[in-house]
């Protein structure tokens, strides 16, 4: 058994328009409407996927970020962050992506 947090943070402006995440069944599950700080924490079984994803639209300075941490029964924990930030004066990020692409959580 694994247990899993997904987060989801938005910061200077970032909207949150959907996250998606794989539950503990291993289906694919979306929700939007969601604020800012987003999280939700799993049991799965090994061999099942870890994958998660949000999309937000980024104002100039604004960001965008996914986490993931997982930790197997009696094991040690591991995290892994994917950040989308807009550099970039005067602009918007449309519906911009950060992802923890899938895997499967070996026994």
């Amino acid at each position: 058994m694994y247990d899993i947090t997904y987060s989801a943070t938005a910061l200077n402006g970032t909207t949150i328009n959907k996250v998606e995440y794989l539950n503990s069944q291993g289906n694919l599950i979306e929700l939007t409407n969601v604020t800012s700080p987003w999280n939700i924490s799993l049991t799965i079984r090994a061999g099942l996927g870890l994958q998660a994803a949000a999309y937000g639209d980024i104002p100039y300075q604004g960001s965008l970020s996914i986490t993931a941490t997982w930790k197997p029964e009696g094991g040690t924990s591991e995290t892994e962050t994917v950040t989308l930030p807009n550099d970039t004066p005067n602009s918007v990020i449309n519906n911009g992506v950060v992802e923890i692409s899938g895997r499967t959580l070996l026994d």
